[in-house]
């Protein structure tokens, strides 16, 4: 990737010297003819290839690195100056070939075509430092968006690592507890439990997993969950799959799931309600839950759970731009998550 940009930039620069070459050779080749014109023009080229290059390549990425912009300008004032100089002896030499003039002529004619090359290297100084700096610009984005995608797979990677003490030990207990009044459903809930495990610690190490072991994790920690509260809870579920080898960023959806049960209302009088809808079609995945929901004057945040949910819209964001829509709100009682994301890249 670093060759196929840095040759890319380098055909571009290569593109950019010949066009204004060719421009320079034009625009003097009427008055100096054609010989005269090329030595001319290559002898502005070189000067402006020198001064410029050298502009834009070593001190403006320095002064960008080190944010030091104001010390850069006189810098490039001084640059400008240099190249008008170098342009404005190219000019009078050629000029002097075909007339007779005294040194305080020369002198003279000297100040005046370097006054009057003045717009031109500012504006060949200013053209190469503003590519250069779109190109340090894209850069620094380049390395900013995979600071975030590190950052969110470091992210991940812990939460792979690593059980939620707290489901893991209540989990545990109420296979202690069922092992002495129904073995067989405490069979079941130890099966449940390390899948779980062992897919969120080991198949989980890919950028990307099936859809459809992805959905069967979410499904595993939901029959464990409905397990454990029994009756306090209504939970309804709906899972439709019709692509197969469809494949996913795992992890992705457990963040909703975790916190529909950790903020779900269980009030003493009625009974907490979680409803899921997951429906994927033509690779085009909709996902939708929601949980009955009670504000608590001291309830800080109903969405903070897990690596929480501001890292899964930067995961989104890296990982489906544009291909993604999320929408959370809350209706009638209930706190309501929908996403939508398109599988097909």
């Amino acid at each position: 990737m670093f060759k196929k940009n840095y040759l890319y930039r380098n055909l571009f620069l290569m593109f950019f010297w010949l066009v204004l070459w060719f421009a320079v050779w034009i625009q003097v080749k009427q008055d100096l003819g054609a010989e005269n014109a090329l030595f001319h023009s290559s002898g502005v080229m070189l000067s402006s290839i020198l001064i410029s290059q050298l502009l834009s390549d070593s001190i403006l990425p320095k002064a960008i690195k080190t944010q030091k912009m104001k010390p850069f300008v006189f810098k490039a004032i001084f640059f400008v100056l240099i190249l008008a100089i170098l342009i404005g002896s190219v000019d009078a030499y050629f000029i002097i070939q075909n007339q007779q003039l005294s040194n305080s002529d020369r002198s003279m004619l000297l100040f005046v075509q370097s006054y009057k090359a003045i717009p031109s290297s500012l504006l060949i100084n200013g053209t190469a430092c503003g590519i250069r700096f779109y190109q340090e610009h894209a850069n620094i984005q380049h390395d900013h968006s995979q600071l975030q995608q590190n950052f969110l797979e470091s992210q991940v990677k812990i939460l792979q690592d690593q059980v939620n003490p707290h489901f893991m030990f209540n989990v545990l207990n109420h296979i202690h507890i069922l092992m002495k009044k129904n073995v067989d459903m405490a069979d079941y809930l130890l099966l449940k439990f390390s899948d779980i495990l062992r897919y969120q610690l080991y198949e989980c190490n890919q950028p990307f997993v099936l859809l459809s072991r992805e959905l069967q994790y979410l499904q595993n920690f939901i029959s464990i969950e409905q397990l454990r509260w029994g009756d306090e809870l209504t939970v309804e579920c709906n899972w439709s799959q019709s692509t197969e080898d469809l494949h996913i960023t795992p992890l992705l959806l457990i963040c909703f799931v975790e916190n529909a049960f950790k903020h779900v209302a269980r009030l003493p009088d009625q009974k907490g309600k979680i409803s899921l809808n997951c429906v994927e079609v033509g690779g085009h995945l909709q996902f939708q839950i929601s949980n009955s929901y009670q504000d608590y004057p001291q309830q800080i945040s109903p969405r903070h759970s897990g690596i929480g949910l501001e890292n899964v819209k930067k995961r989104l964001d890296l990982q489906y731009e544009k291909l993604y829509a999320l929408k959370i709100e809350k209706q009638d009682g209930n706190f309501c998550v929908e996403l939508k994301i398109d599988l097909n890249c």
